[in-house]
């Protein structure tokens, strides 16, 4: 038996570019990847499974089902084919699938894969595959039983109508050591189903009805599960309804049709970097955090790969990337000796940006979608913007209303307000410009930059414009405290009055541009060869520091990295508090820096994770 997944590498060669470059490219490559991979599927062979293969629901579809005891259930579609298609699942899943299918089987292979993600926070993972005998159940994982089915098990023949019956048996975990019968026979669906809270569901065309017993049971003790089930599906909706019982105990689930679901209650935030720094006198040693995917049954999976995006930060300290594969979001706990995955969402199509807003993540993607989860992993609502949105989703927050909105700037120059709980539009404002680089929230005001050298203010509240200048082409933007600042792609670094617009200092450093603060008075700006403290009222210089790749941190403390130390360094006169070494990643990777609670953490495109905490 094979007992490694595969590995994948790839040599990129190191170019001198500005920061954010990679971290906004990478993201595009996956969109044009997924694009060319677009082309390729249209000339594959046809969809298999057959007349059930439109039972499929496509992918990113989103199900909300509640069951009988009255728990939600949020689930996730994936439709993929080849070897990625397995490369999801628990490593001795995916070394018994390409064991046991064979590699060209998996190559080629059509799979679906459906996620739960519940109210009470449990998750679960069913990976299906379209095959020319119809739909079947490939493997089981994250809850507290594990399930590989050798043979698959067949839900749905490919032809299946009323009135036909048909078997499967086999193996339903590796070597035997529980094997499984079933026994299925399709009915008409007319009607009508209804849910536990007595609303029927709606029947689309052509659904089918399945009653079936399955039975797990263990040749070592001789115990038996029996699950006698009827079950309802709809085309492009999947299992919409179904009744029955697990060892004579009923159960039973129905879809919900809801626009908007309420997000979770909150967990607590951690300490935050500005606090922290206030007392704060050393940053601690660094550590490498392995990569952790835990599963109750099958153990936990050694993860590795490249992150496409630029990563954020959760309020209780939790890490925000998107997987290797650019298609899941993936929500990191970052432990003392390792990051652990806490949940993976699958928003449909290749994720562009990531953030966190107030409560949420949020997720932008190739199919110019916004996708919210909250903090247990369902997709609470999603909502369609006009072009691409590169920049990471912010929080921007509007007086007399609680959470904070959503700010979303698309590359078209449209920039939105979303009601966090909804995502429904509060207001929206063109620019009449691609937009360019991360806007900024400060002061109630949004600030945010355009291809045509324009920077922009906009009223947090309502979108109006305020004030508009033209600077230059603005790679980085920062702003509190009634000032503002914008670095350009020139290197210069021009301060600005918040409020009114007006110019305050236009100041040429070397270099390009790596990161921006503006705090306490200060402007902190990071080139690849230099690291200035300006005064953010009249530029004079604070103090002067060595360049490096990237800024990061808030309050009385800034944390600047170069290329093989970390250095801690005083936001009003520039001393060095502490200085740490780091280890390198890979050649061409990039490195992004978050302040994450009270720790600073290092994450490379390369997958290289470190972090560092205040003391």
């Amino acid at each position: 038996m094979t007992t490694g997944a595969p590995e994948q590498s790839l040599e990129q060669s190191r170019e001198r570019v500005p920061g954010w470059v990679a971290w906004l490219v990478t993201p595009l490559v996956v969109v044009l990847l997924g694009s060319s991979l677009d082309l390729v599927d249209q000339v594959a062979p046809e969809t298999l499974g057959g007349v059930s293969a439109r039972y499929v629901p496509p992918e990113g579809h989103r199900t909300v089902i509640l069951a009988s005891d009255g728990v939600e259930t949020v689930i996730e579609h994936s439709r993929s084919t080849g070897v990625e298609g397995v490369l999801a699942a628990p490593t001795i899943v995916s070394a018994t699938l390409l064991d046991a299918l064979g590699e060209a089987e998996v190559r080629r292979a059509q799979w679906w894969r459906a996620t739960r993600a519940t109210s009470a926070g449990e998750r679960a993972t069913d990976l299906h595959r379209l095959t020319s005998d119809g739909i079947v159940l490939t493997a089981s994982w994250g809850g507290g039983l594990g399930l590989l089915f050798e043979p698959e098990l067949l839900l749905l023949p490919a032809d299946a109508r009323p009135g036909d019956a048909w078997s499967s048996s086999g193996s339903a975990l590796a070597d035997g050591a529980l094997t499984y019968t079933a026994e299925s026979t399709a009915f008409a669906a007319t009607g009508p189903f209804t849910g536990v809270d007595g609303v029927e569901v709606p029947l689309t065309g052509g659904c089918l009805g399945v009653d079936s017993v399955v039975r797990i049971s263990s040749a070592e003790d001789d115990l038996q599960t029996t699950l006698i089930e009827s079950t309802v599906w709809c085309p492009g909706r999947g299992a919409v309804w179904s009744s029955g019982s697990v060892d004579d105990q009923p159960v039973g689930q129905a879809e919900l049709r809801p626009g908007a679901l309420p997000a979770s209650a909150a967990s607590e935030a951690v300490e935050a970097w500005r606090d922290a720094a206030a007392t704060a006198a050393d940053l601690g040693a660094g550590r490498t955090l392995p990569l952790t995917i835990p599963d109750p049954f099958f153990g936990d999976s050694a993860a590795s790969g490249q992150f496409p995006a630029r990563p954020a930060a959760t309020p209780d300290g939790r890490l925000v990337t998107a997987n290797e594969r650019g298609d899941d979001v993936q929500v990191w706990r970052l432990e003392s000796g390792a990051a652990v995955l806490d949940w993976a969402g699958h928003p449909g199509g290749a994720v562009v940006a990531v953030g966190a807003v107030g409560d949420l993540i949020v997720a932008t993607t190739a199919q110019r979608r916004v996708v919210a989860y909250d903090g247990l992993g369902r997709r609470l609502w999603s909502w369609g913007a006009d072009e691409l949105v590169l920049s990471a989703p912010q929080a921007l927050a509007i007086s007399g209303s609680q959470p904070p909105a959503v700010l979303i700037a698309a590359r078209s120059g449209t920039v939105t307000a979303l009601d966090a709980r909804t995502g429904a539009p509060r207001w929206s404002t063109s620019l009449g410009a691609d937009s360019r680089a991360e806007p900024v929230v400060a002061d109630g005001l949004v600030l945010v930059a355009d291809e045509r050298e324009r920077l922009t203010a906009l009223d947090g509240a309502t979108g109006a414009v305020l004030w508009r200048i033209e600077p230059g082409l603005v790679d980085a933007l920062a702003a509190a405290d009634g000032s503002a600042a914008a670095l350009l792609d020139s290197g210069r670094v021009v301060g600005l009055d918040l409020a009114s617009g007006v110019e305050r200092f236009d100041i040429g450093l070397p270099g390009l541009a790596r990161g921006l603060r503006v705090e306490a008075g200060v402007v902190v700006a990071l080139t690849d060869e230099r690291a200035a403290g300006l005064d953010a009222a009249s530029g004079l210089e604070r103090w002067r520091a060595e360049g490096g790749a990237a800024l990061a941190g808030e309050g009385a403390m800034v944390a600047v990295v170069r290329s093989g130390t970390v250095q801690l360094i005083d936001l009003v006169d520039g001393a060095v508090i502490a200085e740490r070494p780091i280890t390198e990643g890979a050649v061409g990777a990039s490195r992004s820096a978050l302040a994450i609670g009270f720790a600073l953490v290092l994450l490379d495109t390369d997958g290289l994770l470190q972090r560092w905490e205040l003391r």
